[in-house]
């Protein structure tokens, strides 16, 4: 597997940064996916499959490249190989299945010998060549960044159990899993394009000496990883983390930035955890302290819309859309404008709606107020440009609102595909607002945007970024 990251073009005012990510099978012979950074990773859920298939990711994708190369003048910046999102696959999910694709390979086998078992030297050879057969079978996606991460971060639970340094205490579909830096380093060996090294993360609430016994365990771990990467030839990004304490996550990040040969990029973990809200900008740039700027930097968690423009603005290239799952999980459908236009004052109160569960990011599809509702999620006579999202394209309000009475699984899968869509069509916006020169307008919009919401609405019906900040 390769990688490759490119700084294009920096914020002047600011640490934000326009980059792109090249990855594949070999990047020197252009058998590459390139996807443009500020970028979104699109998480599993709960152990499996993304609750898109990538058929419906590809969809996803495909209606917004055509809207940004036909309607938003992006034709020079789009080719066959841009993909607007990669994928997050977690480290617990694969714990057992690789010894089950090799039994299963060994049970085709036994069927075509006529159901008989290998024995001896030729058994141990066809195990080998079925473990061998299972693991090619699957790889990741060849045109899209696939990254392995520990972390699940729909349904992690802070605070897993590191046992006296030998390992991590996940949760996987199979039950409780410890997991050694050597197990988990070896997962990613014809899996994912790039792995994020095995941290002993822990909860933000944490007193400072939990949190510096964890960031050493942390970088005795990351040598492990680095070891076992180089034996794999998979990429590797090491993990800052530090709780909520400024001193340990910038000791920390000299630590690993110690590595920085051996490393392709960055993760700055542990947030999402149960740290103070207002604290997590400061604590961010103190894990930035020392590390490299050639280099990605991969923030995990559900942050939003003004948490992301500030996160840009401290030197973060890459988000998971672990918001866009989380709100379309809930039954709700974002609305928030992504561009000046898309706020018309005529209409720019009508999102303020407590009575139906509606707020300035979104609206509640589960609210009886939409049953007889037959306009798409983002109804075009209030925005600059409809929504073309499959959802938005080809379902309406009231559908959705009785999948989701009838406990459809349609209705997740619609609403998810619309939510990324449209956090998508927001990345995009601000990769134009970089590479434009016009960040600090765009970034000021979506601040008075927030700065609105905020004392138009109870904190109880606000996102929890903007909940904390009243």
């Amino acid at each position: 597997m390769k990688f490759q990251f490119t700084v294009n073009v920096k914020d002047q005012r600011t640490d934000g940064r326009l980059g792109e990510v090249l990855s594949g099978a070999d990047v020197d012979d252009g058998d590459v996916s390139t996807l443009p950074s500020p970028a979104l990773l699109v998480p599993t859920s709960k152990g499996e499959h993304a609750t898109l298939t990538m058929d419906v990711l590809a969809d996803v994708e495909k209606r917004l490249l055509s809207v940004l190369f036909y309607k938003r003048g992006e034709k020079k910046v789009i080719d066959e190989t841009t993909r607007l999102f990669g994928t997050l696959v977690v480290g617990g999910h694969f714990v057992e299945k690789r010894a089950r694709g090799g039994k299963r390979a060994r049970e085709r086998d036994g069927e075509e010998n006529g159901g008989e078992e290998p024995t001896g030297a030729t058994a141990e050879t066809e195990t080998e060549a079925g473990e061998a057969t299972a693991v090619a079978a699957r790889g990741p996606p060849a045109r899209r960044l696939t990254v392995g991460h520990y972390r699940d971060p729909m349904f992690f639970g802070v605070n897993a159990q590191s046992r006296g340094g030998a390992g991590l205490l996940c949760d996987t579909p199979f039950g409780q899993k410890m997991m050694t830096p050597e197990e988990y380093s070896r997962l990613w060996s014809g899996d994912a394009h790039v792995a994020c090294a095995l941290a002993d993360e822990h909860a933000g609430w944490e007193n400072e000496k939990k949190s510096k016994t964890a960031a050493i365990r942390t970088c005795e771990w990351l040598d492990v990883c680095v070891r076992e990467s180089k034996a794999n030839d998979v990429p590797l990004w090491g993990v800052v983390l530090g709780g909520s304490s400024h001193e340990v996550r910038e000791e920390c990040s000299k630590n690993v930035a110690e590595r920085d040969d051996d490393l392709t990029g960055y993760v700055i973990g542990g947030f999402y955890a149960g740290e103070a809200p207002h604290e997590r900008g400061g604590l961010i740039n103190a894990a930035l302290v020392h590390v490299p700027q050639q280099k990605p930097r991969y923030l995990p968690g559900p942050a939003t819309v003004e948490e992301i423009v500030d996160f840009i603005e401290r030197g973060i290239d890459i988000f998971d859309a672990t918001w866009a799952s989380e709100t379309a999980s809930r039954g709700r459908a974002f609305v928030f404008p992504i561009r000046k236009e898309d706020l018309a004052s005529d209409v720019e109160d009508e999102w303020v709606q407590p009575s139906a569960g509606t707020d300035a990011y979104s609206i509640n599809l589960w609210s009886t107020s939409y049953k007889k509702d037959f306009s798409p999620f983002i109804d075009k006579t209030a925005r600059a440009e409809a929504c073309a999202c499959p959802a938005c394209s080809e379902h309406t309000r009231a559908y959705v609102h009785h999948l989701l009475q009838a406990h459809e699984m349609t209705s997740q899968v619609l609403l998810e595909a619309h939510n990324l869509y449209h956090l998508a069509s927001f990345f995009a916006e601000a990769r134009r607002a970089l590479r434009c020169g016009e960040w600090s307008e765009f970034a000021a919009f979506h601040r008075k945007y927030a700065q609105k919401a905020c004392a138009k609405l109870e904190p109880s019906v606000l996102p929890a970024a903007a909940a904390a900040a009243v």
